[in-house]
Order: C-alpha cells, then structure tokens, then sequence
C-alpha cells in the first residue's frame, strides 16, 4: 500500500498534463462554478492517493489566481487529507505497528504519535508536512496507520500544507498561459519553480531537524528506562 500511494500520484501527474491547457482554460473561463468542480476533483484525486498536490495547486493558480487558489486549493488539502484518513485507518490494520518496531528511528517516531500529547503529536505531523521528502498520499498512509488523533492530523495538515501550497499556487497565479509552447511563460514557470523548491527545501531541512531530534530523545528515554529495569 505504500509503494502505490508513492508511484500512483505520478501515473496522474502525466494524465493531468494531457488534459491541462483546455482544463485550465475552461476552469478560468467559467470560475464560478470551476471553484466547485476544482475543490471536488482535489478532495477526490488527492484524497484516493490518484494525483499529487504540487501540480494540481499550479492549475488552482493559474486559473483563480493567488488569493482564491490558495483558499480553494488548502481547503480541498485537508478536506482530502481527512478522507484519505478514513479510507487508510481502514485498510492499515496493524501493519506500520509491526513494522517500525524493527527499526529503531522509525519505532521512534511511531512511539512519539501515539504519545498522549496533542501539542507534540500535531507538532510531528507538522514536520511530516512540511518536509519535501514526505508525499502528500505517502504521509497519508503513514498518519492513519498509526492511528494519530484526527483533531492534531487536520491542524498539523493545514499549517504543514500551507507554506507548500502558498508557494505552489503563487507560481502558478504568475503564468501568464499554461501553454508549454510558449518560450517566455516556460522561463516564468522555470524561476516560479526554481523559488517554490528553494523555499519548500529550506522549510523541509529546518523540520527534519527537528523531527530527527524528537526521534534521538524518544530512543534516548527509552534506553534511559531499559537501563533503569
């Protein structure tokens, strides 16, 4: 289940692709009722781990621009986020538990989300969030596995996804076509997502920092205790 909530996003990205400039123009011709149809088709493809968030929150851009994209594109995110919990929590069963103990980093921070701690929980998931090297569908999976209270998976989701989507929506808003024939709107693209990575990278090391430590003071405390008994 994993491996497909990695690799099937990227089987939609190359559909999207196909369908994105009359997609897009449609959307934008017709915003009224595209806010509707676009927040829907993002909490059902995001939501069944079917298409990535990155590509999809250009599309959001482009066609509503800033300020809108954003506020339809984050709250389709968790909108997605909470259904792709459901459905996960439901096929999961008992599989991450038996598999993190027998890694010790990764028991760790399996340990850490089901603390009774809502602040450091949602902390954690925030971290996951925001780090580049967490898919959206990926992390997901991982959450509902291990059954993580449903209050501190939306908080932790919204203001995780948030930084991203901002990031990915204001470069999509800045395109003036999603024509890829077009020379100059290919160089805006380029420095628009030159700048989302640079700054989703930035984000995402400063929180696998921190996510490193939380995991290095769980294992700490654990071998404190086991040396205790």
């Amino acid at each position: 289940m994993a491996l497909v909530m990695l690799f099937l996003p990227m089987l939609g990205i190359v559909v999207l692709f196909a369908f994105l400039v009359p997609v897009g123009d449609w959307l934008r011709g017709n915003w009224e009722v595209g806010t509707i149809i676009y927040f829907l088709a993002v909490v059902l493809l995001c939501g069944l781990s079917l298409i990535p968030t990155n590509v999809i929150g250009l599309l959001g851009g482009w066609a509503f621009g800033f300020g809108l994209g954003l506020l339809i594109l984050i709250a389709a995110v968790v909108s997605a986020a909470t259904l792709s919990y459901f459905v996960n929590r439901r096929i999961s069963g008992r599989i991450l538990p038996n598999v993190a103990s027998k890694y010790v980093k990764a028991d760790a921070i399996y340990r850490e989300l089901m603390r009774n701690d809502i602040r450091r929980t949602t902390l954690i998931v925030f971290l996951l969030r925001v780090s580049v090297l967490m898919p959206f569908a990926f992390t997901n999976f991982l959450l509902a596995s291990a059954r993580v209270p449903l209050g501190s998976y939306i908080i932790g989701t919204f203001l995780g996804m948030l930084p991203r989507s901002a990031t990915v929506v204001f470069a999509g808003a800045g395109l003036a076509t999603l024509d890829p024939n077009e020379t100059g709107d290919l160089t805006a693209l380029a420095l628009g997502l030159a700048a989302t990575v640079a700054s989703i990278f930035v984000i995402s090391r400063v929180a696998g920092q921190a996510l490193k430590k939380l995991a290095n003071d769980e294992i700490s405390d654990k071998q404190v205790v086991s040396a205790a008994t």
